[in-house]
C-alpha cells in the first residue's frame, strides 16, 4: 500500500468549503466571518443548516422563511381568482359602479365602528401564541369560504338587489374574521425573533413567495384574453378557478401558525411596564424599590400633625396666590393679558403631557392591573394615547387619509379594452394576454434582486431614505408613462422598461416598510411598556380598506360613471364611450403621482435613522431580560452574538 493511501481525500464539497473560509481573493474578502461560517455550514451539512440546527439564538431558521416563502405563494396564487370579485361584479353582472358604491359606503362605515375597537381590545387581552395560532386557523377558513359566496351565482336567479345584500352582509362578518386575523398575525410576527433585521427577512421571503405565487395569479388574465379561443365566460373563470383554490389558500393562510415564537411579551406574568425604565437612568429593579420602601421610618404623630399644618398653610398660600393673579391681570393691558393666559396655557400642556408617563400611571394606580392576568386594563382612549409615540404611524395615517379619496382605477380594463389587439390562429386575443406577459417580463430583473431586498434596504441607507426614493421614482415615471400612452406598443416596451425597475424598487419599499413597522412598535414598547399592534394595526387595515374597497372603489366607480362606462362591452361589441376611451389612462397615471407625491411630503415630516433602530433594539432587549428578571448577564453558550442585528 503506498504512503498516505490510508488517509481520507477531501470530497468536493468539504474542499469548496475550505476554499470558501480562506479570506483570500476580491470575492471572498468581502463576506464576513459570520457569512463565511454560514455558507461553509451550508455546503458541510445542508439538512442541519435547514432545521436550524446551531442557528445563533434570535435568528429565524431556513426552514422557517420557506414556511413564508411557500405560504404567501399559495395564497397570491388563489388571489389572482378570488381577487376579482369587483371585476366580476361590474363586467358579468353589470351591475352599476355606483350601486357597488353604496355597498362599498355601508361596508366602510363597520369597517370604521369595528376595526380599531376590536384591535385595541385584542391589545388589552391576555392571550399568548397557542390564541393568536387559533385565531388565524379558523379565519383561514371561514375568511376564505365567504369570499367564495360572494361570488356565486346561485343558479342565475339573484337579482341585482339581492347580490349586493349579500355582499354587503358577507363584507361585514369578513371585516370581524380579517380583523382578528391580521392582528394575530402581526402579534405572531413580532415574536419571531427580537431583533428587526430577522424579522425583516420573513418579509423578504414573503415578497419571493408573491413573486412564486404569481405565476398562478396569472393564469385568469391569460384565460379572459383567451375567452375567443377556449369559449369560457367570465363567471367560469373566476368563480371555478377560486373554488378550485380554496384549499391552497386555506392551507396557505394556516402555514405561518408554526413558526416558533422567540418573544415572550408577558414576562413571566409581571406587568407589562411593572419595570420602570427611564431613557437616562436606565432600570429600577422591583425588588430594589420594595427594600427601600420597607427601610424608610414612618413618621411619629408630632410629625403627621406638622404635615397636616403645613398642608393648610399651602391651602392658604394657593389661595393668596389667586387674588395677587387677579390683581395682576387687572392691573394689564388686553394685548398683555392674552398673553400671560396664552404662556399659562403652553406651561400647564407642558405640565400635563409630562405627568401623562403610563408607567407612572401603572404605578399611582391610575391604570389598574388586572388582579388575574397581571396585565394594564387600558381604555380605548388609553391605547390611542400610547401610539402617539409611533411617528412613523402617525404620518402615514395622514398621508392615507388625504390620499383615500383618490380614484381607484382598475388596470385589468384598460388592457382589457385600450391595448392594441393581436391574432393567434385567426382569433382576436384581447391586451389581458399582453398585460400577463409583461407582468413575466418585468419581473425578471426583480426575481433576481428579491432575495437581496433587506441589504439593499441597509445599503441606500436604512427604510425611511428607501421610501422616499420609492415615491421619487414612482412620481417620475407615472409622468413618464402618462406621456407616451399606450397606443403603441413600442411605447408600451419603453413602460415596460420602466415598470421592470420599479418594480425592484418598489419590493425595497414593501421592506423598508415592515423595517420601520417594526422598529417603530419596538419604541413605543421602550416608551411605554405596551405592545401596540392591535391598534396600529387595526387603523392601517380600516385605511387599507378604505383605500382598496370602499372610498377610493367609490370615487373611482363614480369616475367610471362620468365616463359612461356600463360593463359587457367585449361580449356585447358595443363602442367604448369616448370619455372612458380619453380619461381613464390620465387617471390611472396621474393619481399614482399624486399619492406618492404626498406620502412624500409625509415622510419627510419626521427623522429615523439605521443607528436610531439599533439604539432601540439593544435597550429593549436589555429592557425585556430585566423585566423577566434576569438582571445577570445571561450564560455563555444563551449569549446571543454580538453580529445579530448585522446586516
Amino acid at each position: 500500500m503506498k504512503k498516505g493511501h490510508d488517509r481520507k481525500t477531501p470530497t468536493i464539497r468539504e474542499r469548496l468549503a475550505n476554499w470558501i473560509s480562506t479570506p483570500a481573493g476580491p470575492i471572498r474578502r468581502k463576506l464576513s466571518t459570520e457569512n463565511q461560517e454560514e455558507i461553509r455550514h451550508i455546503l458541510l451539512s445542508p439538512v442541519s443548516w435547514f432545521k436550524g440546527v446551531d442557528t445563533p439564538e434570535g435568528h429565524v431558521t431556513p426552514w422557517e422563511l420557506a414556511i413564508f416563502a411557500i405560504s404567501t405563494m399559495l395564497t397570491c396564487g388563489g388571489g389572482g381568482f378570488s381577487g376579482r370579485l369587483d371585476f366580476l361584479f361590474k363586467e358579468y353582472y353589470h351591475i352599476s359602479p355606483n350601486k357597488m358604491s353604496v355597498a362599498g359606503v355601508i361596508s366602510s362605515l363597520w369597517d370604521a365602528f369595528n376595526d380599531p375597537i376590536l384591535g385595541s381590545w385584542m391589545d388589552r387581552k391576555k392571550m399568548g401564541a397557542k390564541q393568536w395560532r387559533f385565531i388565524m386557523r379558523l379565519a383561514a377558513v371561514t375568511g376564505h369560504t365567504l369570499v367564495l359566496f360572494k361570488m356565486i351565482n346561485f343558479g342565475g336567479n339573484m337579482t341585482e338587489m339581492q347580490h349586493l345584500v349579500t355582499l354587503v352582509t358577507l363584507n361585514c362578518i369578513q371585516d370581524i374574521i380579517g380583523t382578528l386575523d391580521a392582528v394575530a398575525g402581526q402579534k405572531l410576527r413580532a415574536g419571531i425573533s427580537p431583533y428587526t433585521q430577522q424579522r425583516t427577512r420573513t418579509q423578504v421571503w414573503t415578497s419571493i413567495g408573491n413573486s412564486l405565487g404569481f405565476v398562478i395569479a396569472a393564469i385568469p388574465n391569460v384565460l379572459m384574453g383567451l375567452q375567443g379561443v377556449f369559449g369560457w365566460d367570465d363567471y367560469q373563470i373566476i368563480v371555478v378557478g377560486t373554488a378550485i383554490m380554496l384549499p391552497f389558500n386555506i392551507g396557505g393562510s394556516m402555514m405561518i401558525t408554526f413558526i416558533r415564537q422567540r418573544v415572550d411579551f408577558k414576562y413571566a406574568g409581571k406587568p407589562v411596564n411593572s419595570l420602570p425604565y427611564d431613557m437616562d437612568q436606565g432600570f429600577t429593579a422591583p425588588e430594589q424599590k420594595e427594600e427601600k420602601k420597607a427601610e424608610e421610618p414612618q413618621p411619629t404623630p408630632e410629625e403627621i400633625k406638622q404635615q397636616k399644618t403645613e398642608a393648610r398653610e399651602a391651602k392658604k398660600r394657593y389661595y393668596k396666590a389667586l387674588v395677587e393673579r387677579d390683581q395682576m391681570l387687572a392691573g394689564m393691558t388686553r394685548k398683555d393679558r392674552r398673553e400671560w393666559k396664552k404662556n399659562e396655557k403652553a406651561k400647564k400642556k407642558a405640565e400635563k403631557a409630562q405627568r401623562k408617563d403610563f408607567r407612572k400611571m401603572v404605578e399611582s394606580g391610575e391604570i389598574k392591573i388586572d388582579p388575574e392576568t397581571g396585565e394594564p386594563k387600558l381604555s380605548v382612549l388609553q391605547s390611542f394615547e400610547v401610539v402617539k409615540y409611533n411617528k412613523y404611524f402617525i404620518w402615514n395615517t395622514v398621508a392615507n387619509f388625504i390620499t383615500v379619496f383618490t380614484p381607484s382605477v382598475d388596470s385589468t380594463l384598460i388592457y382589457r379594452y385600450l391595448v392594441p389587439r393581436f391574432k393567434i390562429n385567426g382569433k382576436e386575443v384581447t391586451g389581458e394576454i399582453f398585460l400577463t406577459i409583461r407582468d413575466y417580463i418585468i419581473g425578471i430583473p426583480l426575481t433576481c434582486t428579491k432575495p437581496f431586498s433587506r441589504q439593499l434596504v441597509n445599503i441606500c441607507g436604512g427604510p425611511l431614505r428607501v421610501h422616499k426614493i420609492h415615491s421619487v421614482c414612482q412620481i417620475i415615471a407615472a409622468v413618464i408613462k402618462f406621456a407616451l400612452g399606450i397606443n403603441k406598443f413600442w411605447k408600451l416596451a419603453i413602460q415596460m422598461a420602466i415598470d421592470a425597475a420599479l418594480y425592484v424598487i418598489q419590493d425595497m419599499d414593501s421592506v423598508a416598510g415592515t423595517m420601520l413597522t417594526y422598529e417603530m412598535l419596538d419604541l413605543v414598547e421602550l416608551k411605554t411598556g405596551f405592545r401596540t399592534e392591535g391598534v396600529t394595526n387595526s387603523i392601517n387595515g380600516l385605511l387599507s380598506k378604505i383605500v382598496t374597497n370602499n372610498i377610493g372603489t367609490v370615487t373611482g366607480n363614480a369616475f367610471l360613471e362620468w365616463t359612461g362606462y356600463r360593463g359587457g362591452y367585449k361580449e356585447s361589441g358595443e363602442a367604448l364611450p369616448s370619455r372612458f376611451v380619453k380619461y381613464m389612462w390620465p387617471m390611472f397615471t396621474l393619481s399614482s403621482a399624486f399619492d406618492n407625491l404626498v406620502f412624500l411630503i409625509a415622510r419627510s415630516m419626521y427623522k429615523h435613522t439605521p443607528e436610531d433602530a439599533r439604539r432601540i433594539e439593544n435597550e429593549l432587549i436589555e429592557m425585556r431580560r430585566h423585566a423577566a428578571g434576569d438582571p445577570d448577564d445571561p450564560k455563555e453558550g444563551e449569549r446571543v452574538p454580538v453580529y445579530a442585528n448585522k446586516e
